[in-house]
């Protein structure tokens, strides 16, 4: 709306400085030869003008704006002078459109020779200077007007675009975060489902007992990852590390992994938990996912004002690169959690056989979790 109303006053500016001109020849009971003449000078020359702003004339290189605005003056004061003193409403929108095509001293030089243009005639045909004062006052004024207008259209113009941009911006990162949460979330939920299945699958026949106890930890895992999509689509997800670990030493205990434990970090800022949290729940499911594994174990500890987390296995093939997702996108997600509350992490195979993922964050971190706008 700002948008419109600044170039609508531009354009009301220009063509105003016209129809005074032309009130002044009515007035002055001019022919009606000599205003028809007016008005057919006129008519383009101010319209060319009126939509000069709404050009890219910015983006045009210094010679092509400064042969424009010669075209345009060449054309302009051929008529001021034949048509004397009530043309002079022809130079106002020129002074404006000198210092919207033209840059540095020369586009002042050349407002300046508009401007004065009035009472140098006026001095040269020995006619009387205050009119011609006046009319150069006016010139100038109309001048200065159509640089603000036009400015003031450019700013909007840069802000409306700026707007638009933080909007992209915004749902670029909500497109990304989404795609984490779903990925650190979904990844090890399914690929524990997919392990018990295939579990379940050869229990039924020898110990269906021991298959049904299965089936009801698929079924908590199953309302427990319906959950969490629920609180990723509500922009929120706040997660334990201590209830991470307890679930993935049961699925892990399911299977027949070792799981060795060591959480001593007492408690942590919401947004440290759910970090650490995230990382335990993406090593597991790497784990899980890329390895025959025998033990697992998972260890934080908090030190001198950090917390450091180790997750281990034993399942690394010999030479078999370090796990990961196949696009890598876990350890690259994992990355960018950890450099927003100002950790690291790394993952690297140790000579000994095991895949370490190891982490380490502040404990003094203020930073919380988004929540969702009731």
């Amino acid at each position: 709306m700002a948008l419109k109303i600044a170039r609508s006053l531009i354009v009301a500016v220009v063509l105003s400085s016209g129809v005074l001109a032309l009130a002044d020849m009515v007035t002055g009971a001019a022919e009606t030869g000599e205003i028809f003449t007016y008005v057919l000078c006129a008519t383009p020359l101010l319209g060319f003008q009126a939509i000069l702003p709404f050009l890219p004339y910015r983006h045009w290189n210094p010679v092509r704006k400064a042969f424009l605005f010669l075209l345009i003056a060449a054309a302009t004061y051929p008529c001021v002078a034949l048509g004397g003193a009530n043309w002079n409403g022809l130079t106002g929108p020129l002074a404006g459109s000198a210092l919207l095509l033209l840059t540095g001293i020369r586009a002042w030089v050349a407002f300046a020779v508009v401007v004065a243009d009035a009472p140098v005639r006026a001095a040269v045909q020995g006619a009387p200077l205050l009119p011609s004062i006046g009319s150069a006052l006016a010139v100038g004024l109309c001048g200065l007007l159509v640089l603000g207008l036009a400015r003031l259209t450019h700013l909007v113009s840069e802000a409306w675009a700026s707007r638009a941009e933080v909007v992209r911006r915004a749902v670029v990162r909500e497109r990304l975060r989404f795609s984490m949460d779903l990925h650190d979330l979904l990844g090890y939920s399914l690929s524990s489902i997919a392990l018990k299945s295939e579990l379940i699958y050869r229990l039924v026949p020898s110990r269906p007992d021991q298959a049904r106890k299965e089936i009801d930890e698929v079924l908590d895992i199953s309302r427990q990852a319906l959950s969490d999509v629920r609180l990723v689509a509500r922009r929120y997800r706040g997660m334990s590390l201590e209830s991470e670990v307890s679930s993935v030493e049961s699925v892990l205990n399911s299977l027949g992994v070792v799981a060795l434990v060591d959480i001593r970090c007492g408690n942590l800022p919401p947004a440290v938990d759910t970090v650490l949290a995230t990382a335990v729940r993406e090593g597991v499911t790497n784990a899980l996912r890329h390895a025959h594994v025998n033990h697992v174990m998972i260890r934080a500890v908090g030190d001198q004002g950090k917390v450091r987390l180790l997750v281990a296995n034993d399942g690394v093939v010999e030479g078999a690169p370090a796990q990961r997702c196949p696009d890598g996108s876990g350890l690259h997600n994992l990355a960018s959690r950890f450099d927003v509350v100002g950790g690291r992490i790394d993952a690297e195979v140790t000579d000994d056989g095991w895949f370490h993922l190891v982490g380490e964050v502040p404990r003094s971190v203020t930073l919380e979790p988004v929540r969702p706008a009731c």
